[in-house]
């Protein structure tokens, strides 16, 4: 995760860092080498006025140092591992190509237990990728309806309020309320992949080694959609030019990344949807998208989308004392979430100004949620799946459909089952996803599933499990219960949950068949 998030294009921009902690950080490398080369330059200059020696004190001192530090640090995780202490666990998947090292027989010797290596985790065996199943049989329906996808960045459950979001709130009154919905993973690169796919996030890697775009593009193209796809944060990290819109004509995504801050590219990339749906081709079906950012810490917006105060008025991420702060910084996200509804509600009044509600769907969701210290010490997301991270508003607005809400467990999985059918593909969803058709009258799920780059989660209305995929070493389980409180029997909640983990299992190798 680090060396992407450092080497794609677009990685570092989308961490959303305010200037002022750009400032810090800056200051903080600049010190670093500048006491990196005060050092090398006291050391240099000693050797030049002392006499040659191929080992001194001092310097065996430094060294005797750095190997006491190295070993330390591969018994620490040897023990960590044997004892399956978490925090050191969990610390280490934090360290890219980070190698571990395990005692087990020694540790066992020693009268230390622990759970066998790689134990409760899962592990997939690499095949090739058979997506979708079967070739798709599709009947064009004779009035193909547009598409408006608004999908908001780390917008979580309880945003959809009305004091909050009142605009969404208030077109969720007419459409699909799914109030108990849960994204597909706890980052943006999860979230997207899997509500376009419909599939686990841990297909995102035969996908993009493959440059397969998801199934519903291909229909839309292969029924002549003109699309207009917007981002305010990028199309390149994560990489969806590589996966969901690896098929698409690069002249239709557009991105405001850089520059203004979050809350004006919003704006602006709401002002382009709207002449593109005012100047369109109206004899072909339209696709549009749109990525809000301005909920992306650091929580941007205008001075009158203002609901919540006190709010943190200069958010820097090394300087903020997060426990003292959360309050006021959480503030910056209402505010922010705020303006997003505001932008929402111009997109939804423009379709019915236009008289286009009636063959139009239209789509709001988050692609994760966000933490703020509700259940952990965490602030943010991608690091756990409790219901704060990893769940989201969802309204789906179907041409037709009467208005009604859905209490029980929905997933961003769920949306290609339920689109496809209204594009006239007469497959069933099992043969192209993992979802099932929300608008099914026996529609039903009996748990969402959620996946980080390392692990699959099982999220059920009693209990949420993580599961480590082809773990190196020890691994690392988070096991919660329907509040998101740690669970003190995990052996019997991992129990009651294992046909639901037989599934799972086969559903992260349902579309890939063996190599040969």
């Amino acid at each position: 995760f680090v060396l992407d998030l450092v080497f794609t294009p677009g990685g570092i921009a989308s961490l959303g860092a305010s200037r002022s902690t750009e400032l810090t950080a800056s200051l903080v490398v600049i010190a670093l080498l500048a006491l990196q080369a005060a050092t090398y330059y006291w050391v240099t200059r000693r050797a030049a006025l002392s006499r040659p020696s191929r080992w001194t004190p001092r310097a065996g001192w430094v060294l005797l140092a750095i190997l006491s530090f190295a070993v330390g640090e591969r018994v620490a995780y040897g023990f960590s591992a044997a004892a399956n202490y978490q925090p050191i666990l969990f610390a280490s998947e934090r360290y890219p190509l980070y190698l571990p090292t395990t005692f087990r027989k020694l540790a066992s010797r020693l009268g230390f237990s622990g759970a066998p290596e790689g134990e409760g985790g899962v592990h997939i065996k690499n095949g090739v990728l058979s997506y979708p199943l079967l070739p798709l049989r599709v009947e064009p329906p004779a009035r193909p309806l547009n598409i408006v996808w608004l999908a908001v960045e780390s917008l979580r459950y309880d945003m959809l309020d009305r004091s909050i979001m009142p605009q969404l709130w208030d077109f969720s009154e007419h459409s699909l309320r799914l109030e108990n919905h849960y994204s597909g993973g706890n980052t943006t690169q999860m979230g997207i992949f899997s509500m376009f796919y419909g599939l686990y996030g841990n297909y995102w890697f035969p996908m993009i080694d493959a440059r397969r775009s998801p199934v519903l593009i291909d229909v839309l193209q292969q029924q002549n959609y003109q699309f207009s796809l917007h981002t305010s944060q990028g199309f390149t990290y994560p990489a969806f030019n590589k996966t969901v819109f690896a098929q698409i004509n690069p002249a239709d995504m557009h991105v405001i990344a850089e520059g203004a801050p979050a809350w004006q590219r919003d704006q602006q990339n709401v002002d382009d949807i709207l002449k593109f749906i005012d100047g369109r081709d109206r004899s072909r079906p339209f696709m549009t998208y749109m990525f809000f950012e301005a909920t992306h810490a650091n929580y941007t917006f205008p001075p009158e989308s203002v609901i919540a105060r006190p709010y943190l008025e200069d958010f820097n991420y090394l300087s903020a004392d997060f426990e003292k702060q959360m309050v006021p910084i959480k503030n910056r996200y209402l505010n922010a979430a705020h303006f997003v509804d505001q932008q929402i509600g111009r997109v939804v009044d423009h379709l019915r100004q236009q008289h286009l509600l009636d063959n139009t769907i239209v789509i709001v969701v988050g692609d994760h949620g966000e933490e703020f210290m509700d259940r952990s010490s965490r602030w943010g997301h991608a690091a756990e799946f409790n219901r704060y991270q990893t769940s989201t508003p969802a309204v789906l607005w179907v041409p037709g459909e009467k208005a009604r809400v859905i209490r029980g467990i929905t997933s961003h999985l769920d949306l290609p089952a339920t689109l496809m059918p209204l594009l006239g593909v007469q497959n069933p969803p099992a043969d192209y996803s993992l979802g099932y058709d929300l608008l099914a009258p026996d529609f039903h799920r009996d748990y969402a599933v959620a996946a980080d780059w390392h692990r699959v989660a099982y999220i059920g209305e009693k209990f949420k499990i993580a599961f480590p995929v082809n773990a190196a070493g020890a691994v690392r389980q988070e096991v919660l219960d329907a509040d998101d409180r740690p669970v003190s029997d995990t052996d019997q909640a991992k129990n009651e949950i294992r046909p639901a983990m037989i599934e799972m299992m086969n559903n992260l190798n349902r579309f890939s068949r063996p190599k040969g």
